[in-house]
């Protein structure tokens, strides 16, 4: 009997082992017990056949003693690109000291291994042993057993190479409205995906009214004119716009609230009480409450007989008083964010103005908008007093950003609170803003789904003009892929 092979090189590599030889050995002996069967059965004296052509690395790791850690890492191989890296990248300043060592599973019909070394500028041929210098990208080359076939993969570990906790800062956009603007306030309104950011102008041309520009939250870059209906000329109070149960609510100076459903048209509200402040908005889902009690509702101070009185207003628009307001207690210029804890929805004012024009550093909440606690005392760690205060929940604490003080220096400050308003802390040198940032207060913030930190405009003075733009930051490991 006669047997013809076709495509079968004489190549033998000068590095391969013993045992790949028998490995190799063993494969031909049972392809060739395979032949010799199948021949007999089909009473044929020529077979045709060939080995597979299979260069593959099917499983890579790396481990160091020096590096405990390392062998915990999960690698992906992209065998159609040719790459071998760890999406999760190892932690700031792993540092890989010596060599390592790196483990590989072969397809079997691989009998050579070649491998460059980008850190030390070699190329070897590889024994699948020798420890190996991955300070920077290795290089593998695989060879078939026909001595011709290769495939080249890139084998890089990814460190992160930036601190964690440091936070970045740039300009985001800026020159939206192309004038000069006295007052502003940035919103975000809309359902989740289709969310736009609506910002509220009044230019130093009065003429012109109140102006509105929109950019969808997943932008924020390209912005477009609205034109606003049912509003007044004058007398908005732009900073405590907020939004309730879906729509966006306003005060006047003198006490009327208007409220829209799209943003754009607006309408005045019969029947509200005379509205000295809005406070915000308590905003409370039925999954989170689990008992479903706890009732949403816009906070406000109103004008009760000439009393300052804390006043609430649900969903169906129906309003309830509760105390009178605390001597102390800010009815202007102050920073307020709506956050859970506990299982329960609340909303916090920090800082501003009391209703004798006295500056406050003062830190309250509540849960329904009717009784307020004041977190602080003369014990507290906190901040000086000041207004302007842009305040959001973030990497599970309350930041506050910039604010202006008595003598009406702004601020480009950060603090940050872990206990929900008790204590304050300026941070450190890893979470400020850069050197560039212009200190203001009366800024609008945000924080999108990836972690950015957003602030709106803002003011150097109580009387300066708006600055026109934008600022993003994040804090990097906040950035990191899961």
């Amino acid at each position: 009997m006669r047997y013809k092979a076709k495509n079968v090189s004489t190549f033998v590599p000068l590095y391969a082992t013993n045992l790949f030889l028998m490995k190799k050995k063993l494969v031909l002996f049972i392809t060739g017990c395979f032949v010799f069967l199948l021949s007999s059965c089909l009473g044929s004296n020529e077979i045709d056949y060939e080995l597979s052509k299979d260069c593959q690395i099917l499983t890579f790791s790396l481990s160091s003693d020096s590096v405990p850690e390392l062998k915990n890492v999960v690698f992906t191989i992209d065998q159609i690109n040719g790459l071998i890296f760890n999406a999760d990248s190892m932690p700031y300043g792993t540092e890989l000291k010596d060599k390592v060592i790196c483990t590989v599973n072969l397809a079997t019909t691989v009998w050579g291994c070649q491998v460059i070394q980008e850190a030390i500028g070699d190329t070897i041929s590889w024994n699948l042993q020798d420890s190996l210098d991955f300070s920077k990208p290795v290089q593998f080359i695989n060879t078939l057993w026909d001595g011709e076939t290769t495939k080249k993969y890139t084998a890089q570990l990814n460190i992160h190479q930036v601190v964690p906790d440091s936070m970045v800062w740039t300009v985001y956009s800026e020159n939206i409205a192309g004038e000069a603007i006295k007052e502003e306030k940035t919103i975000v309104f809309g359902e989740e995906g289709s969310a736009f950011y609506y910002m509220y102008m009044q230019p130093v041309n009065a003429s012109k009214g109140y102006l509105l520009y929109r950019s969808a939250v997943s932008d924020g870059r390209n912005w477009e004119p609205l034109s606003l209906t049912g509003l007044p000329a004058d007398n908005l109070r732009l900073s405590q716009i907020d939004e309730y149960e879906g729509n966006l609510y306003v005060i006047t100076t003198d006490g009327l609230l208007y409220r829209s459903a799209n943003g754009t048209d607006w309408t005045l509200v019969e029947g509200a009480p005379s509205i000295k402040t809005l406070l915000g908005s308590i905003k409370v889902s039925d999954d989170f409450t689990g008992s479903g009690k706890q009732q949403s509702a816009m906070a406000a101070i109103v004008d009760q007989n000439g009393v300052a009185t804390f006043a609430r207003m649900d969903k169906s628009m129906e309003w309830k008083s509760g105390n009178t307001v605390s001597a102390g207690f800010p009815m202007s210029g102050f920073g307020n964010v709506s956050y859970n804890s506990m299982f329960r929805a609340y909303l916090m004012v920090v800082a501003g103005r009391t209703e004798n024009n006295s500056l406050t550093n003062t830190v309250w909440g509540t849960s329904d908008g009717l009784v307020w606690a004041n977190f602080t005392d003369e014990e507290t760690e906190t901040f000086s007093v000041r207004e302007g205060v842009s305040v959001i929940q973030y990497d599970n604490r309350m930041f506050m950003v910039g604010g202006i003080d008595a003598a009406g220096k702004a601020s480009s400050e950060i603090y940050m609170s872990q206990d929900y308003g008790v204590t304050w802390n300026l941070s450190d040198t890893l979470t400020v803003m850069p050197p560039e940032f212009k200190a203001r207060g009366y800024a609008s913030i945000y924080v999108d789904k990836d972690n950015y930190m957003y602030l709106f405009g803002g003011k150097e003075t109580t009387s300066s003009n708006v600055l026109d733009q934008i600022w993003r930051g994040r804090i990097n490991r906040l950035g990191f892929k899961d």
